[in-house]
């Protein structure tokens, strides 16, 4: 796999909040948002690494997208739980990849 493959989770996020401080004059940036960015680079970062155990990082983010999928928010489209399932079977994948890369 190539390394910006691990990045790819981080890399939207930063361009998807990106877009809408800059378009839509949103400043402040949810605490939780830059949380989930951190996992996403540090897990980037170890998977890069060769560290398999890199993806559990990932999927934290993927797991809290699922559990506020579950609360009644009163939203129209409900797109976390899409969302938190992508991003867990991507890091699961990869988590796979290198596991099977380092044998």
């Amino acid at each position: 796999m190539k390394k910006l493959v691990f990045y790819i989770p981080a890399i939207l996020l930063a361009i998807i909040f990106g877009w809408l401080a800059t378009s839509f004059r949103i400043d402040p940036i949810s605490p939780i948002v830059l949380v989930w960015m951190t996992l996403f680079l540090v897990s980037g970062f170890l998977l890069n690494n060769n560290r398999a155990f890199g993806g559990v990082l990932g999927m934290l983010p993927g797991i809290h997208m699922i559990y506020m999928s579950t609360k009644d928010t009163g939203q129209i489209i409900n797109i976390e739980l899409p969302f938190g399932i992508i991003i867990l079977i991507f890091y699961l994948v990869c988590s796979v990849s290198v596991r099977y890369k380092i044998k």
